[in-house]
Order: C-alpha cells, then sequence, then structure tokens
C-alpha cells in the first residue's frame, strides 16, 4: 500500500508554478505602478517648486505671494498618499486571495490524500483513520478562519485609511487662501 500518488503531485506542481506566476506578476506590477507614482509626485514636486519660485520672484505684492500658499501642494501630497494606499491596498487583495485560492488547492490535495489513506487502510487502523479525518476537519477550520480574520483585517486597514485621507482633504481646504 502507497499513500503517496505521483499523479497528485504532479497536478500540484503546475498549480504551485501557477500560483507562484501570479504572485509575482502581482508583486511586479504593484511595484511598477509605485515606481511610477513615485516618479510622478517627484516630477510634479520638481516643476511645482520651480514655479513656485519664479511666481514669488515675479510676485507684485504681498496678496500674490498669499495665493502661492501651500494648499496645492498639500492636495497634491494627499493624492499621491491615497495612489500610493490604493496600490498598498490592491497588493494585499491580490496577495489574499492567492492565499486563498493556495489553501483551497491545498486542502483538496489534503482531503484526497486522507480519503486515500481511509480507502487503503486495514480495518484495524480505522480509530486511527478517523483520527486523521478529524484533523484534517480541523486544518480546514483553521484554514478558513485564518482567511476570514485576514479578510477582516484588510477590510480594517481599508476603513482605517478613509477617515485619515478625509480628514487630510478637510485640512487642505482650510489651508486654501480665502478672498
Amino acid at each position: 500500500m502507497s499513500s503517496f500518488d505521483s499523479n497528485v503531485f504532479q497536478n500540484g506542481v503546475p498549480s504551485g508554478l501557477e500560483t507562484a506566476r501570479h504572485l509575482g506578476e502581482g508583486v511586479i506590477e504593484g511595484s511598477e505602478r509605485l515606481v511610477r507614482l513615485q516618479f510622478q509626485a517627484l516630477h510634479t514636486a520638481s516643476d511645482l517648486f520651480f514655479a513656485n519660485w519664479r511666481r514669488l520672484l515675479a510676485a507684485p505684492g504681498t496678496r500674490a505671494v498669499v495665493e502661492l500658499s501651500p494648499a496645492a501642494q498639500a492636495v497634491r501630497m494627499l493624492e499621491y498618499g491615497r495612489q500610493a494606499q490604493e496600490v498598498a491596498a490592491a497588493s494585499q487583495r491580490v496577495l489574499l486571495d492567492l492565499a486563498r485560492r493556495q489553501m483551497d488547492i491545498g486542502a483538496r490535495q489534503m482531503h484526497g490524500m486522507v480519503a486515500e489513506v481511509a480507502r487503503n487502510a486495514p480495518s484495524d487502523a480505522r480509530p486511527l483513520v478517523n483520527a486523521l479525518q478529524a484533523a484534517a476537519k480541523e486544518i480546514d477550520c483553521l484554514y478558513g478562519r485564518g482567511l476570514e480574520v485576514a479578510g477582516r483585517g484588510l477590510a480594517q486597514a481599508d476603513e482605517a485609511i478613509r477617515p485619515t485621507r478625509e480628514a487630510g482633504s478637510a485640512a487642505a481646504g482650510a489651508l486654501e487662501p480665502r478672498e
């Protein structure tokens, strides 16, 4: 009796490779978006810096200087922060989804192996098979709870970020010069 099925192993290898490919693509895509976002923010900040210096040097009076308030810069920084948070949240969702898929694949393989052991086990090993099946059910429950907690954590992080972003927008609005 052999409880190792080489076909199950061979079918699992492409699945693992596919998951690794998806994970790599997700990480690379998120990194590329973040780098583009950082370059864009740096380019915008440097352009704004020099434009403000030119306007400040050419300002005819105090009113023109007041119009060069930091509100526009604050709004741009808030937008950069929002976009960076979106990239991070999207990357977290990709990782959670990949983990969920990998857990599902692993659970199916584990249940297949447990069923194979149960079919091939001698009758006097029934208590051991029952313990193995109970352990497999507990592992499923543990994985399910872990993924549920990770999903709730992701949702709570999104909920925590939203008020911060709204408060930042309100603060930027308060910085805008009044007529």
